[in-house]
């Protein structure tokens, strides 16, 4: 059986695209439903933004903008913390405060265990 990723990289391909793949099949195996979603990361400068991620859907594709230059272990937890949101749009959770107490907590959780 052939497995496809659709995680996808528009920009900032050279800033860890290792990591990023890495944290993407850690969190297939505890979010199996991300795997049937067609994932755009983003990599840029969010400093103007307040943030340093953000998900989105954008028709049949999630977005995923993150701050580029994020040190290594806040880049896995916010890569972590916009893929459950995925699987969050996924299975139509849109109660803004459920959505964010879990990511955060699952952030914690996931980044922990997060053998890299």
């Amino acid at each position: 059986m052939w497995a496809f990723f659709f995680m996808l990289f528009s920009s900032g391909q050279k800033i860890r695209p290792r990591l990023s793949q890495r944290v993407y099949s850690f969190m297939c195996d505890k979010e199996p439903l991300i795997k049937d979603a067609a994932i755009v990361v983003h990599h840029r400068r969010l400093t103007s933004e307040g943030a340093t991620g953000f998900e989105y859907k954008d028709g049949k594709e999630f977005m995923i903008e993150i701050e580029r230059e994020l040190p290594r272990n806040e880049y896995i937890k916010t890569l972590i913390h916009e893929l459950v949101h995925v699987r969050q749009d996924l299975t139509n959770n849109t109660d803004h405060t459920k959505r964010e107490e879990e990511a955060w907590a699952l952030e914690e959780f996931y980044s922990w265990i997060f053998n890299d």
